[in-house]
């Protein structure tokens, strides 16, 4: 069920009345300009380097697990995943604390994962991939982590034009910064019902920062809340760096350190 999620994006949008939104909402012209500045905003993103913590309650788990990345992007549109990624994340749940490095180049990628954080100067050798089958399903395990609901396809939210005036659009203050939240609510299904994604985007400079869903499904409920900070926005960083070799190894205690360094240096 872990993927399930996703199906939210494959939903037939209706929204709710817009009787429902007329105290909060803001006019069409201005929700369509903002749909249009986020676009804009997304696709002059060349290279990224961000912060993402992540909770996610699934189906069919009663745990919330909670999930910290260090992730690298390099866009790449004609790719499957629309982006090379170099990515570090620390995992905590009932099922134990690990910590994990992985990288993708558009035709291979590498995998490996500690189990116990005592066990990173053992200096055990990543898992390379190579065949397309298996590189997909690779990065796919992971891919939530990659910013997919902004960089999956070419203006994002311009596909929401048509039904602009019904989109809820607040301004509220997160992280003591200045915000929309585009609130959107689905059609429900034969499976799922009441399913609500929110979008926090900066008002700055039209970045999303953070992002919310849920839905349910018979009696259980699953939700995703993520916040994304950027450590750096289109930084050089060479095609090279994201190459995956055959005889790559790693160490583990010092990418661990420079991955603890990032992630609190941010808080």
């Amino acid at each position: 069920m872990k993927h399930t999620y996703f199906l939210v994006i494959n939903l037939v949008i209706v929204f709710l009345t817009a009787t429902s939104y007329c105290n909060a909402q803001i006019k069409e012209t201005e929700a369509i300009e903002i749909l249009q500045k986020i676009d804009n905003a997304v696709s002059n993103i060349s290279t990224v380097v961000y912060k993402m913590d992540r909770k996610n309650k699934y189906f069919s788990k009663r745990d919330t697990i909670q999930e910290t990345a260090i992730c690298s992007l390099l866009i790449a549109p004609k790719d499957k995943f629309k982006a090379y990624n170099i990515l570090d994340i620390e995992y905590k749940g009932a099922e134990g604390h690990t910590y994990g490095h992985r990288k993708y180049d558009g035709k291979k990628a590498l995998w490996v994962t500690y189990f116990n954080l005592d066990s990173l100067n053992t200096g055990m050798p990543p898992d390379i991939y190579t065949k397309k089958r298996e590189v997909r399903a690779i990065v796919q395990n992971y891919s939530n982590m990659l910013l997919q609901e902004y960089f999956s396809e070419k203006k994002p939210f311009m596909r929401y034009k048509a039904s602009a005036g019904m989109i809820k659009i607040e301004e509220e203050v997160l992280n003591d910064e200045p915000v929309y939240i585009l609130e959107i609510h689905y059609q429900d299904t034969e499976d799922y019902r009441d399913a609500v994604v929110k979008h926090y985007i900066r008002k700055s400079d039209y970045l999303p920062v953070a992002y919310y869903s849920t839905m349910k499904f018979e009696n259980m409920e699953q939700y995703i809340y993520y916040e994304v900070e950027y450590l750096a926005l289109n930084p050089d960083i060479p095609e090279e760096a994201f190459t995956v070799r055959d005889n790559e190894n790693i160490n583990a205690e010092e990418r661990f350190k420079e991955f603890q360094r990032k992630a609190t240096a941010v808080e």
